[in-house]
């Protein structure tokens, strides 16, 4: 009987260990010009982690017409395996540079989710105000296609076919929560970024001072 009984107490122990580390994970929160300012006074913006509010599916693609919109220069290389690139929520970017846009006047934010520097997505906000969001940018809006790498790529937010792509799929949600990086279904995707923001406290004791003496 009490081997039953401490059984049934482990559930109760695990669940609120769980949402105590969901908990306590500094959350990532959308990218602004507002939180671009306050990022800058903390730090050097580069040096924060970045995400994307979804997960994301980039499928290769070899036509020429759209390959043409997003200025993917040289000869295509044609193959017979469809390629997919899958970004999760979790997954944590690197901030490359940025660079003003000339004819909005809005920040451009180059990202890499990979180690290849050309292997980047742009980010910039659509409309004026310094609480606007950062979305991701398009190289031709009616495709959803971006320039990735020197490669056409289209941009899917549902998750790929295959077991293993649906799993990876979940499970980038499930490490996006304990990371402290909520996913947004309901919208396109647009960056995060997550500040390591703690403050310190400096402590002494007055060591007083004597009249007279």
């Amino acid at each position: 009987m009490a081997k039953k009984s401490f059984r049934a107490l482990i559930p109760c122990v695990v669940l609120p260990l769980v949402c105590l580390i969901i908990g306590c994970a500094s959350a990532a929160q959308p990218m602004t010009k507002r939180v671009e300012e306050k990022a800058a006074a903390a730090g050097d913006v580069k040096s924060f982690q970045y995400f994307v509010s979804r997960n994301i599916v980039l499928t290769r693609t070899e036509d020429p017409v759209i390959s043409k919109k997003v200025s993917v220069m040289g000869d295509r290389e044609i193959t017979h395996t469809k390629q997919i690139i899958q970004i999760a929520s979790s997954t944590g970017g690197e901030l490359l540079k940025t660079e003003t846009d000339p004819q909005t006047g809005y920040t451009i934010y180059y990202v890499a989710f990979e180690t290849e520097n050309d292997n980047c997505l742009r980010f910039q906000q659509r409309g004026p105000g310094t609480e606007e969001k950062v979305y991701l940018v398009y190289d031709d809006l009616e495709t959803y296609a971006i320039n990735y790498g020197g490669v056409a790529y289209i941009v899917d937010w549902n998750a790929a076919e295959g077991l293993q792509a649906r799993t990876d799929n979940l499970f980038g949600k499930v490490r996006g929560k304990v990371q402290g990086v909520g996913t947004d279904d309901a919208d396109q995707p647009y960056l995060l970024v997550k500040m390591s923001e703690t403050e310190k406290e400096s402590y002494r004791k007055a060591s007083g001072r004597k009249v007279g003496g």
